[in-house]
C-alpha cells in the first residue's frame, strides 16, 4: 500500500509542475523565417545534383558504354552456341561423360 500511495504523490507531483509551466513567447515571423531557410537549403542542393552532369561528362559515359556494347556483342560473336551450351553443363554438373575409364 505505501508503493501506491507514493506512485499517487508522484503523479500528483508530475502534474502540480506541468501546470507552472508557462506560455512560450514565439516570435509571428518563425515559421515563415524556418521555411524560407528550408526553401533555400533545397534550391542549393538541387542545383549542386546537376552541376556533375555536365557535357563532358556525358559524352564521357556514353563512350564507355558505347565500348561496352561493342566489346560484349564481339565476344558473344565469337563464342558459339555449342560452346555455351557444353560450359553451362560442365559448370552445373549436367554434362554426361562419354568416356567411360577401366576403375569406373
Amino acid at each position: 500500500m505505501k508503493n501506491n500511495i507514493d506512485i499517487n504523490k508522484k503523479i500528483n507531483d508530475t502534474f502540480d509542475s506541468s501546470e507552472s509551466i508557462g506560455d512560450v513567447k514565439v516570435s509571428p515571423f518563425f515559421k515563415e523565417k524556418v521555411m524560407h531557410h528550408i526553401k533555400n537549403a533545397s534550391e542549393d542542393v538541387q542545383e549542386a545534383t546537376w552541376v556533375w552532369f555536365t557535357p563532358k561528362v556525358q559524352l564521357a559515359t556514353l563512350a564507355c558504354v558505347v565500348i561496352l556494347n561493342v566489346f560484349a556483342f564481339n565476344n558473344l560473336r565469337e563464342s558459339s552456341y555449342e560452346e555455351n551450351i557444353s560450359s553451362f553443363a560442365e559448370s552445373y554438373g549436367l554434362s554426361t561423360d562419354t568416356d567411360y575409364s577401366i576403375l569406373n
